[in-house]
């Protein structure tokens, strides 16, 4: 699968029916002659796709079929309908499919997160309940206070009691993702 058709590839299986997920970034470009701004999906993995794999012969499946087509219900004309899907490939090594712990994919969730624009960043409320997947409290499960323009005060417990920490908002994910 090359770079351009990581989003649409991701969206065809979505549209099927499966859970996945690639890190994408807005970005803007100029268009035409009036040079007109316009915002554009653009993955941070070009050519990566991560998939969960509760369907995984399903999908090896779809990758390799000649026309990769899929049919779909849809409840407005009450019909099935074929939905296509870009070529692409699952990723083999010494001849099995390799499983990502999702822990694994923090790094890339907190890059996408960095890559949007504070405005649009992650945004949590007080009473949510977080986790911060790197530096000293790595792995830490914790719930919001409080929120102060783009940080968090964050309250840890544990064997030693309630510690509470100011940790920035693009640190932190929410305590259940998923690929």
């Amino acid at each position: 699968m090359s770079g351009i058709s990581t989003i649409p590839v991701a969206t065809a299986l979505t549209d099927a029916g499966f859970t996945v997920w690639t890190p994408t970034v807005t970005e803007e470009c100029r268009v035409g002659k009036a040079r007109e701004r316009r915002e554009r999906s653009v993955s941070l993995t070009p050519g990566i796709v991560f998939a969960k794999d509760d369907r995984l012969h399903d999908l090896a499946v779809m990758a390799r079929s000649p026309a990769l087509t899929f049919q779909r219900w849809n409840p407005e004309t009450k019909r099935m309908e074929r939905k296509g899907c870009p070529p692409f490939a699952v990723f083999r090594y010494q001849g099995q499919f390799p499983r990502i712990n999702d822990r694994h994919l923090d790094p890339l969730r907190q890059a996408e997160q960095r890559a949007q624009p504070r405005d649009r960043g992650p945004h949590f409320n007080a009473g949510d309940e977080v986790r911060i997947p790197s530096a000293a409290f790595g792995g830490l499960s914790c719930v919001v206070d409080e929120v102060q323009s783009r940080f968090a005060v964050v309250r840890l417990s544990g064997s030693m009691g309630e510690m509470r920490i100011r940790v920035e908002m693009c640190d932190l994910l929410p305590a259940k993702t998923a690929a």
